[in-house]
């Protein structure tokens, strides 16, 4: 039995290939489609079909971010109804045949509708030991396997706020009162107390630890500096006690069924966790919060600074391991104005 490279190589751009979408007949290769008989469609038409989508020769105009094919830019802020399948917000592909690593354009891209699922069966069928690539390698639904690629845009990302978001969008919500939201306001309280004088040695100390291993003496002087950095969030909160601060916890996805309530309500049974947001007094007037954990990454011009908050269960001595973790944005996305 061969081990068989589905894919997907969208470093390298690929598209699929015989190795990846080998029908149950054996090595026949998917012929490419073309324009002439790939009616248009819209990203939520397509995912309105589901599995009767796969197969089909379609044109479709698109977002693409990576091994994402969105349909706006509110895409992203749309919940699952499927766990880790985009496809089932109604408004996100997975995309092949075009570099991973090439810039965010709007496409207009002609190619063949699969799914990650029909993909992994057709090549255990086969008699081949599926490892799939891109997109399928990290989730699962449907995918866009584009023939040919065309840019005709750039796309405004932009950071959406709870103030102007939809109902039902994102994966954060406000903390209701209680032990686990007090419990986090008093820990983020020394945090924001060195985040407003700007205690390098308070920051260093408290951020040292980040996913359980001490940072590197380089990493956390650089996380420290771009805290206190002139242009920094951290230099809109004021100092008189007045900054806004509001405690985050994930929303329960459309997903989740009552093993999921079980399994969430025995973990905050012996940890809390949420992220903890400081702004000034106008960010909370306006809603200007986030409404998505990427989102609560810092940046320059963005009216928050937000840390993520772990506090474990109890060790044999009786104490309790306490995590902060402040992450820089790394992506391209603009405030709303």
């Amino acid at each position: 039995m061969r081990i068989r490279l589905a894919t997907l190589l969208i470093g390298l751009g690929a598209t699929l290939t015989a190795a990846s979408a080998a029908a149950e007949e054996g090595e026949k290769t998917v012929s490419a489609c073309s324009a002439s008989d790939s009616p248009a469609m819209t990203i939520g038409e397509i995912t309105a079909l589901g599995d009767t989508a796969i197969g089909r020769c379609v044109t479709v105009d698109g977002w693409a971010l990576g091994f994402f094919l969105q349909a706006d830019n509110a895409a992203r802020y749309r919940q699952q109804r499927i766990y880790n399948d985009y496809a089932s917000t109604g408004a996100v592909l997975g995309l092949y045949g075009r570099d991973r690593a090439a810039p965010p354009a709007i496409i207009r891209a002609t190619g063949r509708i699969d799914s990650c699922k029909a993909v992994y069966d057709r090549i255990i069928a086969a008699g081949d030991i599926p490892f799939l690539g891109g997109f399928c390698h990290y989730h699962h639904g449907l995918v866009f396997n584009a023939s040919s690629v065309t840019e005709i845009g750039k796309p405004d990302i932009v950071r959406i706020p709870a103030g102007s978001a939809a109902p039902g969008m994102g994966n954060l919500s406000p903390m209701v009162d209680g032990e686990a939201r007090d419990t986090l306001l008093a820990t983020f309280a020394p945090l924001l107390d060195a985040l407003v004088k700007r205690d390098d040695a308070a920051l260093r100390q408290l951020l040292r630890i980040e996913s359980g291993a001490p940072m590197t003496e380089d990493r956390l002087a650089a996380r420290v500096a771009a805290l206190t950095a002139a242009d920094s969030p951290v230099s809109e909160l004021p100092s008189d006690g007045s900054a806004a601060v509001e405690v985050f916890g994930w929303r329960e996805p459309l997903w989740a069924d009552e093993k999921t309530r079980a399994g969430h309500a025995a973990a905050m049974a012996n940890t809390t966790s949420g992220i903890v947001c400081a702004g000034p007094p106008r960010t909370a007037r306006e809603r200007r919060w986030p409404i998505v954990d990427a989102d609560a990454a810092f940046a320059s011009g963005r009216p928050f600074v937000c840390v993520r908050i772990f506090i474990g269960a109890l060790t044999k001595g009786g104490e309790r391991v306490t995590q902060y973790a402040v992450y820089p944005e790394r992506r391209s996305i603009r405030e709303p104005a």
